[in-house]
């Protein structure tokens, strides 16, 4: 996890009391487009509920399915560590199509990589600024109904929530709170993006409250059907609450289609909690084809996979053969190192115990 990443320069207060001042003019202006709040369940039922009515509502609003050609090369590029190319394509697609959740992730995840997140960071707010303010100035200019002023909304709300995850201490937790703000602001924007309500399920995730994460996440997905960062929230708040064939029915169509890595382990993870093992590791090395560099979960996926053959296929050669896979990329692992050390102790042990048992013979 990356740490220390500071809170940035604060704005001029005058001109955010300004911007506040016309947000909330323009959402009076904007009042009859607004949509339904977020919904939140109120009881275990409703949320078992809401679960089971997802599959018959999907055909009714399968309204902006993402082109997964172009969504996919995000993903090939981040994993192969071209981080330029995916830093660069991300913001062409977020300017594209502003309810790409996967963009706006990846494009923050490579300004990481590139070591220019701060700068990055730096660079989104000055152009929300910048750019609201020109909007002030004209008259009648409803801003919520403006294209650029609609991902740069949204940039700025994923980049709270990415330094959320990368700060600590008593900062941390206001970054989420001011994520959340960012996103119940852009509900207002005439068009319903998926990458609202994904932004909104993972800060509900993250406070622990799951009826509302649900509930934002199937409504991103009755959007986006296909949106991965959706699917992966879905997915992660599922197991979870140990609900794994929920995800397995979920995730088993995009097996193939989506290369995710991070969300075709949740798949294999799925599999093995309910026993289905060669679904298990079939999915557990798709998810290393798909993350070679293991900047992801295919690390964990190596792992678990190599436990799969020690402890449940014994066969200690192939499980050793699986964590050296994860030494040649990451040498000084030492919970890959650890894992050899104990399937060859296993293995000294059983050596012994047959020795004993001929002699006793």
């Amino acid at each position: 996890m990356i740490k220390n990443i500071k809170k940035l320069t604060t704005k001029n207060k005058l001109f955010k009391i300004i911007i506040s001042i016309a947000l909330i003019i323009s959402l009076i202006l904007n009042f009859t487009n607004i949509p339904k709040a977020e919904e939140e369940s109120q009881t275990q039922e409703q949320f078992k509920t809401l679960n089971n009515n997802i599959n018959k509502n999907e055909a009714i609003y399968k309204i902006n399915e993402l082109n997964l050609y172009e969504t996919n090369k995000i993903f090939n590029y981040y994993y192969n560590e071209e981080f330029e190319k995916c830093y660069n394509y991300c913001y062409d697609l977020i300017k594209k199509d502003a309810g790409n959740s996967a963009a706006y992730i990846f494009y923050l995840a490579s300004a990481y990589q590139l070591n220019k997140l701060q700068e990055t960071i730096n660079s989104i707010d000055k152009s929300y600024y910048e750019y609201t303010k020109e909007l002030i100035s004209k008259n009648n200019q409803i801003l919520e109904n403006d294209k650029v002023y609609q991902y740069l909304s949204l940039l700025n709300a994923y980049s709270n929530l990415f330094l959320y995850y990368t700060s600590e201490g008593k900062s941390k937790e206001s970054y989420l709170e001011e994520a959340l703000n960012n996103f119940r602001n852009a509900l207002f924007f005439p068009a319903s993006y998926s990458s609202i309500y994904t932004g909104l399920s993972i800060v509900y995730y993250e406070k622990g409250l799951n009826e509302r994460a649900i509930s934002n996440i199937n409504r991103a997905l009755s959007i986006t059907p296909n949106d991965p960062i959706a699917l992966e929230y879905y997915a992660k708040l599922q197991n979870k609450l140990q609900n794994y064939q929920l995800t397995i029915s979920k995730l088993e169509r995009f097996q193939n289609l989506i290369q995710y890595p991070d969300l075709i382990f949740l798949l294999g993870y799925a599999y093995e909690m309910t026993n289905e093992i060669d679904k298990a590791i079939e999915t557990y090395n798709l998810t290393y084809n798909l993350d070679p560099k293991l900047l992801g979960n295919g690390y964990i996926a190596l792992l678990r996979l190599g436990d799969i053959y020690l402890n449940q296929k014994k066969d200690k050669n192939k499980a050793i053969e699986i964590y050296n896979l994860i030494l040649q990329v990451i040498p000084d692992s030492i919970a890959a190192k650890t894992k050899i050390e104990e399937a060859q102790k296993n293995e000294n042990l059983n050596k012994s115990n047959e020795n004993k048992l001929k002699k006793n013979k």
